[in-house]
């Protein structure tokens, strides 16, 4: 290249690396060993204690997580119905158990939650821990890539087929869902939820029903949750990633306390970069959802609130100093929560009390931290 074409910045700057035509990799979702302390709910409210950095093991749980009070915003469930499916809102606890981890464990299912198991489709063949541990379904995630042929074939597939032979006589429900590698994934968390929920709640009513015809005589201890155990045919990655969405939906954890999570049940879990940053996406749209409840419910909130307001000022003095005190976007009809935000309301600073709850920097939160700069001045 003639050197009289170069930009005027080639003679004052020089790039510190080579040049690449490909696409930017999006960053490394690390998931590190968890140090939560014992009986402490690990939520993104909640975090870790920096003082404990081992790893601990025996009997102490090394997580406790709780059901997320946005589930039933989420799922669309009412509060009664997420209690049903949660075992009454039981706290569920893991344990460090890397140490007693056998490689044959790989072959066998574990339990998650009390009530959703993991592992191999080939677990289904132990009739035996099928019966033991009260299974009512198993779901079994096939990849979405042999979705045509499945449609076609019997049962919905070699996959669904082979569970449907090995727990045929069991009474045990057979569903399949489609996990895909792309886009497509994070719509199959919400239907593989959706799949789960709805079993768990047909077994409960159906007890219920089965309680009223006794005129209520049947015997609490015989009272028989609903039991999922989710497969494919590791049961280290589309059945991973379909439990880690499962626990972000109901107890809202976020993708790494997920896998953390799952891990502690069950150690050779391996879920590959695409399933983590897909369930990353899904744990975005997860996180907007609850934002959306929470700003509703404080909307409730101060409207209930000025219904109790001083009878000192009328109610056109007090709306006319409201309105002087508010910025124009905010003068502007409010809906059910469900209108966008404005620019200005993003980038409000709320400098009247000191508090900046959004703290939104947009677009330049992208190159926050970066130490890496693509060129350096000449010598």
């Amino acid at each position: 290249m003639d050197s009289n074409h170069l930009h005027p910045s080639y003679h004052a700057a020089v790039p510190t690396g080579p040049y690449t035509a490909r696409a930017p990799s999006p960053p490394y979702i690390h998931v590190p060993p968890p140090t939560n302390l014992p009986n402490r709910p690990l939520t993104p409210d909640v975090p870790a204690d920096p003082s404990n950095s081992g790893r601990r093991a025996g009997d102490e749980p090394l997580m406790t997580i709780h059901p997320s009070p946005f589930a039933p915003h989420i799922t669309g469930l009412a509060p009664a119905d997420v209690l049903a499916i949660t075992d009454d809102g039981a706290p569920q606890s893991a344990r460090d158990t890397s140490s007693q981890w056998v490689y044959e464990g790989r072959r066998r299912a574990q339990s998650v939650l009390s009530y959703l198991y993991l592992g191999p489709s080939s677990a289904v063949r132990d009739r035996e821990f099928l019966v033991r541990e009260g299974i009512t379904m198993v779901l079994c995630a096939r990849d979405a890539r042999f979705a045509a042929a499945a449609a076609a074939a019997a049962h919905g597939g070699m996959l669904v087929m082979g569970v449907t032979r090995a727990v045929e006589g069991l009474g045990i429900a057979v569903e399949g869902i489609d996990v895909a590698d792309g886009r497509e994934l994070v719509a199959a968390f919400a239907v593989a939820a959706g799949k789960v929920n709805a079993h768990l709640l047909a077994v409960s009513r159906a007890q219920q029903l089965h309680r009223q015809q006794q005129n209520g005589t049947t015997e609490p201890a015989s009272h028989r949750r609903g039991r999922v155990l989710v497969v494919c045919e590791t049961g280290n990655d589309r059945s991973a990633a379909v439990v880690a969405a499962y626990l972000m939906t109901m107890y809202g954890l976020d993708t790494v306390q997920a896998v953390q999570f799952m891990q502690l049940k069950r150690f050779c879990v391996a879920l590959g970069d695409e399933f983590k940053f897909q369930l990353q996406a899904y744990g975005d749209i997860l996180q907007a959802k609850g934002d959306v409840v929470a700003q509703q419910a404080t909307l409730q909130q101060g409207q209930q609130q000025s219904l109790y307001q001083p009878q000192a000022q009328t109610q056109g003095q007090h709306l006319g100093q409201q309105a002087q005190q508010q910025q124009p976007w905010q003068q502007m009809p409010q809906g059910g929560g469900g209108g966008k935000r404005r620019i200005e309301q993003t980038m409000d600073e709320e400098a009247d009390n000191g508090q900046n709850p959004m703290e939104v920097e947009m677009d330049a939160e992208r190159y926050a931290g970066r130490g890496f700069a693509p060129f350096v001045d000449r010598d």
